[in-house]
């Protein structure tokens, strides 16, 4: 038909917005005669694009009228929403001020109905765009790789991320607390307290070696709880430093445990606990359950509640009540919080979880818990240029405040500082020093110093300041921070050791041609057990996987272990007869997130900071020398 008229347009608005009009309704509404109203009408009906049926008129909703509708601004408000989430599935992101042109209606109206479809969690909002939601982890109940849910598994991964070692934690019985069992290794030095038999069935499966501790004596063999009766208790002396309580439903503001939960039981352990972590799958929100969780009562040890991304942050704002310390986690992203915050900051981590990366992620989620307004918005990477990057730049996208890179990504350091200076962001980065950034980590030379000091004191002592053979445990590659601790802890040996090997033997993890462990035995097989030898093991990882050759073919007397990046197993190793491992080097990485956030905020304010700062180093030595 010809191109409609004013009067057609104001028809078709009203018309599309109800299921049927009569003659008299419209003529009420746009103040016209019956007369005039029925001429408008005939063109569309002729076109084919209203139905008239027994006085009823109603119009007839085929692909060619919708396009019709669209390129005349008269589509209704859910055919509008319906043509907004099409153009979206074609286009990746569409901007704003596209739509409003595309379906001719003005950017507010485009902007109502973003809200109206974020809330339906079916697009998220951008600065000035939007674009498909849709969630990382997936529907599917379960995985490829686990027999627990993808959600599962990830609130898990978040939730491990809190434990530290020497935690006494309850899990309870949902799916995220046997996730967590499953993937606590059978060493983790944890004292375990849980209220259900398939805990300690997934504990049992897992060979686990520390204490697990019960609840209760009473056992529901229906409900596989360990429940406390009206005259039992937890020990007064019990402190549980970490409960996580799975919720089983939200809805209302109100959290729900299963119905088989002992609920008798979570109060005791929330009582008991310093610090409580509230797991919800995004699947169970507004499900009325039965057993409400008491929440507002502990709400001053509740740290986080974790819920996967299945739910998007406007929806969430919206579910949850601003009190709420809630966490959206997906497989590479946290969100510290749903709400707007004084200052965003942008955590780009790798995802290596060694005991080092983990004590520095958990600190600094510490510190942000302290902090009531900041939102830390956590991206991960592999450690490579191409993760690194993807990674930054989905912060950027975030409109963060400010980076803390520990990428540990020496080929990104580059990108990373010139595109937060390109940005106007502050960079703060961690171990590794991009251009334009600030420092935090360890004092490297210092840290070789502490070594070389600690080696060439004992070898004064009890060889005779004479060293036949120095062995290094290193990394391939061109790994700066390695070499300046190893070339500071050679130059102080060569200062204050009288006689030093001309060859440094090196054995290199990673290495494409040569198995470590193949040169490593092969190395002590020609090494005279009787002749002194000093090795110094730069990573953890390397000294775990040597201790047991070195004890195998070296005498004790004869050989020391200088060691980098303590932890408790270290210290358990030092512990076990007499072992060669002289002490270790520690960076205490339990304080880096306070110090790491105490720099972000004073950049944040407009404070000045020095371009280097850097960690506490101490010596941890094993109780006896000789």
């Amino acid at each position: 038909m010809e191109e409609m008229s004013q009067r057609q347009l104001a028809l078709l608005k009203i018309i599309t917005l109800r299921k049927f009009c009569t003659i008299s309704d419209l003529a009420e509404r746009l103040k016209l005669s019956r007369e005039t109203i029925r001429k408008e009408l005939v063109p569309l009906q002729k076109a084919g694009i209203l139905i008239r049926e027994r006085g009823k008129i109603r119009f007839c909703d085929t692909q060619q009228n919708a396009a019709l509708l669209e390129s005349s601004g008269v589509l209704s408000k859910e055919q509008r929403q319906a043509r907004i989430l099409q153009l979206l599935t074609e286009d990746k992101e569409v901007r704003i001020s596209t739509l409003a042109t595309k379906l001719k209606v003005s950017v507010l109206t485009i902007r109502n109905d973003l809200s109206a479809l974020e809330l339906k969690g079916k697009v998220l909002r951008k600065h000035g765009s939007a674009i498909l939601f849709e969630p990382s982890i997936s529907q599917g109940s379960s995985s490829d790789f686990s027999e627990y849910s993808s959600r599962a598994n990830i609130l898990a991964k978040h939730s491990i991320m809190h434990i530290k070692p020497d935690d006494t934690v309850f899990l309870d019985g949902g799916e995220v607390s046997q996730c967590v069992a499953s993937s606590l290794p059978p060493l983790t030095n944890l004292s375990i307290w849980t209220n259900n038999l398939m805990i300690l069935d997934v504990l049992r499966k897992n060979r686990y070696a520390y204490p697990i501790q019960v609840t209760g004596s009473a056992l529901s063999m229906e409900k596989q709880r360990f429940s406390l009766s009206n005259h039992q208790g937890l020990p007064n002396s019990l402190i549980i430093n970490k409960a996580f309580i799975c919720c089983s439903s939200y809805a209302g503001n109100t959290f729900f445990l299963s119905e088989d939960e002992d609920l008798a039981t979570i109060e005791a352990v929330c009582r008991q606990a310093e610090k409580i972590y509230v797991i919800l799958d995004s699947h169970f929100l507004d499900i009325q359950g039965k057993l409400p969780f008491p929440y507002k009562r502990y709400l001053a040890k509740i740290q986080e509640v974790l819920i996967d991304d299945g739910i998007g942050r406007y929806r969430a704002s919206l579910l949850f009540s601003r009190q709420d310390p809630l966490i959206i986690c997906g497989p590479d992203y946290t969100y510290r919080n749903v709400r707007k915050h004084q200052y965003r900051i942008g955590f780009l981590v790798n995802k290596d979880r060694n005991y080092f990366v983990q004590s520095v992620h958990n600190s600094l989620l510490e510190a942000t818990s302290a902090c009531k307004y900041v939102s830390l918005v956590i991206r991960e990477c592999d450690g490579d240029y191409a993760s690194a990057v993807q990674a930054l730049n989905l912060l950027l996208q975030e409109s963060v405040d400010l980076v803390i890179d520990y990428s540990l990504c020496m080929e990104s350091l580059m990108y990373i500082g010139e595109k937060c200076l390109s940005h106007n962001i502050r960079l703060i980065s961690v171990d590794y020093m991009a251009p334009g950034s600030i420092y935090f980590g360890a004092d490297n030379a210092c840290a070789g110093r502490i070594a070389g000091e600690q080696a060439s004191h004992y070898i004064n002592e009890h060889w005779n300041s004479s060293v036949d053979h120095l062995l290094v445990l290193g990394k391939f590659g061109y790994e700066p921070i390695t070499k300046l601790r190893i070339s500071s802890a050679l130059e102080h040996l060569q200062k204050n050791v009288s006689r030093l090997p001309e060859t440094i033997h090196t054995i290199e993890w990673g290495h494409p041609d040569i198995n470590p462990t193949q040169a490593l035995v092969k190395l002590l097989k020609q090494t005279p057990n009787e002749e002194p030898m000093l090795i110094l093991a730069f990573n953890l990882r390397h000294l775990l996987a040597s201790y047991e050759l070195i004890l195998q073919y070296r005498e004790s007397t004869n050989t020391i272990i200088v060691g980098h990046n303590y932890t408790k197993q270290i210290e358990e190793l030092m512990k076990i007869g007499h072992s060669p491992i002289l002490g270790c080097v520690h960076y205490n990485p339990e304080a880096y997130g306070q110090n790491i956030m105490d720099l972000a905020l004073r950049l944040l304010d407009g404070g000045t900071v020095q371009q280097r700062n850097y960690t506490t180093l101490t010596w941890i030595a094993r109780k006896s020398n000789s």
